[in-house]
């Protein structure tokens, strides 16, 4: 790697990569300087030109676990690729063990991500290598699937909740969480999965009144992290138009007598909402504060972390990066730059990484530096 610094990664705060070279506001994607780089929190150091941008344009980035990208092409092959260490692992082909539509395939070509919402590796260092694999959130049915790198053949996973929004892995369990705010945990452990838990807790969610029509104004993402052995529920509020005061608006506020085009204005992260998981009374209880935690969200495998552990972050605070891949390809002018963190503290979002761009590609991702 061609770093700009002494490289000396961290094996738990997630740096965030991100690409060296920026689309300018009217430049088409791929124009201009390409690379990767990676941006320390801790150090407030950006590390330039990692020697790794071929394997990241080239396939599409769909998810971030445990020091390893998942990259995802246009004919539905998966890899896995550590750029820390360089290896990559070719785990196999979507359409070997899936069922796969022409609407599938067309998705998959022209948008891997929104066929692929999320992807997560299990890995436990060198314990168990035979249960190495990946767990993925695919198709329009936002379905289960799961492929060890032993076998390189995708299977189902027979969840009851679909459509699914996020997965995790830790401790040999696998964890997802439904549109309804349904748990189920599935074990690895074994020669094959095994369900073993399914819950479908009271689901407490609240929308943000800011005057207006929740739906017209804001969209909601839901994220499942582990933090200190328990379950937490974090839905991230974007609105969908942002004017300059960050304000969400409508459109059509936008239009005017004299101009009836109107202006782009990107959509913005403005609100986060914290549940954690009751087991005992089986259901979301909100949290007013996340202690001395520190939650990192996006296409990432989503993760908590002590304060203690991230040196440069701010206690109580969510991390977040972009992953609208419904709306992130949609403009030359913007995609990947809704970035920040949110304290629970203050309820408000700043930077944490000052970009200057609205367009950024690839997509930011956090990754943890990990060299196995």
């Amino acid at each position: 790697m061609a770093l700009e610094g002494e490289f000396s990664p961290c094996f738990q705060t997630p740096w965030l990569m991100l690409p060296s070279g920026r689309v300018e506001e009217g430049e088409e994607d791929g124009e201009g300087e390409s690379g990767i780089s990676f941006f320390n929190l801790a150090e407030k150091i950006e590390y330039r030109d990692v020697c790794m941008c071929g394997e990241v344009y080239e396939g599409c980035c769909i998810g971030s676990s445990h020091g390893w990208l998942v990259l995802l092409d246009e004919t539905a092959n998966l890899s896995v690729f550590n750029p820390f260490s360089g290896a990559q692992i070719q785990v196999g082909s979507l359409k070997e063990g899936l069922e796969f539509t022409d609407v599938d395939a067309y998705t998959v070509e022209e948008d891997p991500r929104a066929f692929v919402p999320k992807a997560i590796v299990m890995s436990d260092g060198e314990k168990n290598k035979d249960k190495d694999g990946v767990v993925l959130i695919y198709g329009s049915r936002k379905k289960l699937a799961f492929c060890t790198y032993r076998d390189g053949k995708f299977m189902d996973l027979d969840g009851a909740h679909q459509p699914y929004h996020d997965i995790i892995y830790y401790d040999n369990v696998v964890c997802a969480l439904s549109d309804t705010g349904s748990v189920e945990v599935w074990d690895f452990s074994g020669s094959f999965p095994t369900k073993i838990m399914d819950m479908t807790p009271s689901f407490p969610l609240k929308t943000a009144n800011f005057g207006r029509s929740f739906k017209d104004l804001y969209s909601s993402h839901f994220y499942l992290v582990e933090s200190c052995g328990e379950l937490l529920f974090v839905v991230r509020f974007i609105g969908e138009f942002v004017d300059g005061d960050g304000k969400p608006v409508q459109e059509a506020d936008l239009l005017s007598d004299e101009d009836t085009q109107p202006k782009i204005c990107p959509y913005k992260t403005l609100l986060f909402h914290v549940y954690r998981l009751d087991l005992h009374e089986k259901k979301w209880v909100e949290m007013e504060s996340l202690g001395d935690q520190v939650v990192f969200l996006g296409g990432n495998h989503s993760m908590s972390l002590r304060v203690g552990d991230c040196p440069g972050c701010v206690k109580d605070s969510i991390y977040f990066t972009d992953s609208y891949w419904e709306r992130v390809d949609e403009d030359y002018s913007y995609g990947g730059h809704d970035m920040g963190y949110y304290n629970l503290r203050d309820r408000s979002v700043k930077p944490f990484y000052d970009t200057h761009r609205c367009k950024m590609k690839p997509i930011p991702f956090w990754v943890v530096p990990n060299s196995w």
